[in-house]
């Protein structure tokens, strides 16, 4: 059985290592991109199983790689991170089958959206 591959997009470096680590320790395989158009390169490529991806992301908007991600895989794990709990980003994720946490997150429970997601 392979192991779920998870897609984060994540412009802080230092971020997305902490988010790369934590779903590594609980057994998922991860590839990091710093800036949408590598991300949207590799679900292109490569459909990972889940993404997890920050709203703001330079000059892009988180959303518009789960909206390509979600068109490729109907079924796929979305995770949407933020700092800014916008009602209508909210909507849009809820929208596109998405779990949107407001940042802090809980990093210990990161993998549990992947791992154990709600239908």
């Amino acid at each position: 059985m392979s192991r779920r591959k998870i897609l984060i997009l994540e412009d802080e470096a230092g971020v997305a290592e902490v988010y790369a680590s934590r779903l590594r320790t609980n057994g998922l395989d991860t590839v990091v991109c710093y800036s949408f158009p590598d991300a949207r390169e590799c679900i292109k490529q490569e459909l990972p199983d889940g993404l997890l991806t920050d709203i703001r992301v330079g000059e892009f908007n988180g959303l518009q790689l789960a909206h390509l991600f979600r068109s490729l895989s109907p079924d796929g794990v979305i995770v949407i991170v933020t700092g800014h709990d916008d009602p209508v980003m909210r909507r849009e994720g809820i929208q596109l089958g998405a779990s949107f946490i407001v940042k802090p997150i809980d990093i210990n429970r990161l993998a549990d959206y992947f791992c154990n997601p709600t239908p």
